[in-house]
C-alpha cells in the first residue's frame, strides 16, 4: 500500500523523476503527521493519501479508513459519510463499551478510561466525583452481567444484544409481574401482542426508569443508562429510601396532579365544583401506600449496611455533581445508543462533527480513536496496515501524557496494523513523544513566526521551511527500514493520478 507526494526535486532539477512515496511497507512505522497553515493544502492532501491508498491495495486486501473530520470539509467520493450532532439520531461512540480481551479489557480499564478522557477534556472530577462515578459504572455494569472477575462476562453477541422493538416508536420495559400495577400507575401501556409493558421514548423519565428497557440477550451500558441509574441512586439519597418507597410516592404526586388539572378545568369551564368520593378515596389510598413504603423501609433497616449502599456515592451534593456531569455527556447528543449506518461495504468511513462545540469534537475523537484502538488490539497482530484513523486538525486530541490515545497509537498500534494521520496548524501542539513515534512528516508550509523553533523540533532549515510553497512544493521525510539517516527530500508536488499509479505499480 503507496502514497505518492511527489518527486525528488533536485533529481527533477536534473532531468530525473524519483517519486516520494510512503509505502506501509517499507517506513519503520505508519504513522504520519501533516504540517501546514490553513489553506496550504492539508486537505488536499489527506484527500489524495487516501486516493493512493484504495488505488495500490492489493487484490483481497482489506481496509478501513475512518476520517474524523472536524471542519465537515474533507469530502471523500464514495465515503460513508455520517453526521453526528444533537439532533442526529445516532451515536458516534459508546465510551462505555467493555474491551472483552482478557489481558487488555476488563470493567476497571474501562472504567479508568473514560474518566481519564473526561478529564482530559472537561472540568476535571474532584476525587470524591471520581469515587462516586467509579462506584456507580461498576454497579451499572453488575446489572448488565459483567463482573470484573469472570472475563467469560466480558463478550456480548453483538446479534443477540439488542433492545426489543416492533418497528414503532415505543420504549419497551422490563416490568416484573408483580409490579405491573405501579408501572400502570406511572404511565405504562401493555402491549398484548409482544407481552410487554412500553412508554414513549421522551415520557422514560422519573420513577418509570426503576424499569430498565426490555433487551433480547444482553446489551452494552450506555451513557443514558448509567444517567438513569444515577438519577434513581439520587432520589434515594436524597429521600432516604428504597425504590420501592419513592416508586409509590411518585404515583401518589402523578395522581395528586391529575386531581388538581381536572378542578382547574373545571373552574375553567364555570362548573360547580363537586368532590369526587371515590377519586379521594383512591388519592388517599395511594398517599398511605406511599407512607407505608416509607415506614417499612426505615423499620427493615438492621445492619446499617442499607444506609452503607447508598454511602458509597459520598453525600447527596457529590452524586448531585456527578448526575450533572453525565446529563452533561447525553446532551451533547455523540453517545446516542443507535450506531452509525456506515456501509460495511465501503472503504471509508466519515465522521463529520462540525456541528458539535469544539469540547465535544475533542471528546467524541478521543472516544472514538480509543474504541478504534482496542478493537485493534482484539483484532491482533497484522503483517500490513488494515485500518487508518485520519484525525484533522488532530492537535486538539493532543497532551504529553503518556495515556493520551494519541500518544499510545503512536508506541503500541502498528503491530495491530493500525495507523494514525494527523494533520496540524502547528507543530508546535504536537507532543515530542507522538512526534518522534511518527515514521512519516510532511510540512507544507508554516507561518514564518514558527520557522525557528519549528526548525529546531523537525531538524530541518529554515532555508527549507521557506522553501515551501501551497500545492507546489513540500518537506517529507520517511524512516525506512534499515536506514540509520533519514534526510528530509524537497519535494515538487505531483497532482495527476495516473502518473502515480503507474510509478506505484512500477516500482
Amino acid at each position: 500500500m503507496k502514497a505518492m507526494f511527489g518527486y525528488d526535486s533536485g533529481e527533477l532539477s536534473r532531468g530525473k523523476k524519483v517519486p516520494v512515496m510512503w509505502d506501509t511497507k517499507q517506513v519503520v512505522n505508519p504513522h504520519m503527521l501533516i504540517a501546514g497553515i490553513s489553506g496550504m493544502g492539508k486537505t488536499y492532501t489527506l484527500k489524495k493519501i487516501i486516493s493512493h491508498v484504495a488505488s495500490t491495495l492489493s487484490p483481497g486486501q482489506k481496509m478501513r479508513v475512518h476520517v474524523i473530520d472536524v471542519h465537515g470539509d474533507i469530502d471523500i467520493p464514495g465515503a460513508s459519510t455520517v453526521v453526528f450532532s444533537e439532533q442526529s439520531p445516532y451515536g458516534l461512540v459508546n465510551p462505555l463499551k467493555i474491551n472483552p480481551d482478557p489481558h487488555f479489557g476488563g470493567l476497571r480499564k474501562q472504567i479508568q478510561g473514560f474518566i481519564a478522557t473526561m478529564n482530559r477534556v472537561m472540568r476535571q472530577l474532584g476525587n470524591k466525583q471520581e469515587a462516586c462515578l467509579r462506584n456507580l459504572l461498576t454497579d451499572l455494569y453488575i446489572t448488565h452481567g459483567f463482573k470484573q472477575d469472570d472475563p467469560s462476562t466480558w463478550m456480548i453477541d453483538p446479534e443477540s444484544a439488542r433492545f426489543l422493538s416492533d418497528g414503532s416508536n415505543r420504549l419497551y420495559i422490563d416490568v416484573p409481574r408483580a409490579e405491573k400495577d405501579q408501572a400502570k400507575a406511572l404511565g405504562a401501556r401493555w402491549e398484548p401482542t409482544l407481552t410487554c409493558w412500553w412508554v414513549q421514548p421522551d415520557k422514560y423519565q422519573g420513577g418509570i426508569t426503576r424499569w430498565p428497557p426490555k433487551t433480547l440477550g444482553r446489551t452494552q451500558p450506555s451513557i443514558r443508562d448509567a444517567l438513569v441509574l444515577a438519577r434513581r441512586i439520587l432520589s434515594q439519597s436524597f429521600l432516604g429510601a428504597d425504590e420501592e418507597a419513592i416508586t409509590n410516592l411518585e404515583i401518589f404526586q402523578r395522581a395528586s396532579d391529575q386531581y388538581q388539572s381536572s378542578v382547574l378545568e373545571a373552574m375553567r369551564r364555570g362548573e360547580k365544583l363537586v368532590e369526587d368520593e371515590a377519586l379521594i378515596a383512591t388519592l388517599d389510598k395511594k398517599k398511605h401506600a406511599a407512607i407505608d413504603t416509607f415506614t417499612q423501609y426505615v423499620e427493615s433497616i438492621k445492619t446499617g449496611r442499607e444506609i452503607e449502599t447508598l454511602m458509597k456515592y459520598s453525600s447527596t451534593d457529590v452524586l448531585a455533581s456527578v448526575v450533572d456531569r453525565l446529563e452533561n455527556l447525553d446532551a451533547m447528543g455523540m453517545f446516542k445508543t443507535e450506531p452509525a449506518p456506515h456501509d460495511e461495504n465501503v472503504m471509508v468511513w466519515r465522521y463529520v462533527t462540525n456541528a458539535l462545540l469544539l469540547d465535544e469534537r475533542r471528546l467524541a475523537g478521543l472516544f472514538k480513536m480509543e474504541e478504534i484502538f482496542l478493537n485493534a488490539i482484539q483484532r491482533g497482530e497484522q503483517d500490513d496496515v488494515v485500518e487508518i484513523i485520519i484525525a484533522d486538525e488532530g492537535h486538539i486530541y493532543a497532551d504529553d501524557d503518556p495515556e493520551n490515545i494519541m500518544n499510545k497509537i503512536g508506541l503500541e498500534a502498528r503491530k495491530f496494523g493500525l495507523s494514525l494521520i494527523v494533520a496540524t496548524q502547528s507543530p508546535k501542539h504536537v507532543p515530542d513523544g507522538f512526534m518522534m513515534s511518527c515514521g512519516t512528516k510532511v510540512i507544507l508550509g508554516l507561518d514564518e513566526s514558527e520557522w525557528r523553533s519549528s526548525a529546531t523540533k523537525f531538524r530541518v532549515t529554515e532555508q527549507a521551511l521557506a522553501w515551501t510553497k501551497a500545492r507546489e512544493k513540500m518537506l517529507v521525510q520517511t524512516k525506512q527500514k534499515g536506514q540509520s539517516k533519514n534526510d528530509w527530500k524537497w519535494t515538487a508536488i505531483a497532482d495527476t493520478m495516473p502518473e502515480m499509479e503507474a510509478v506505484a505499480l512500477e516500482a
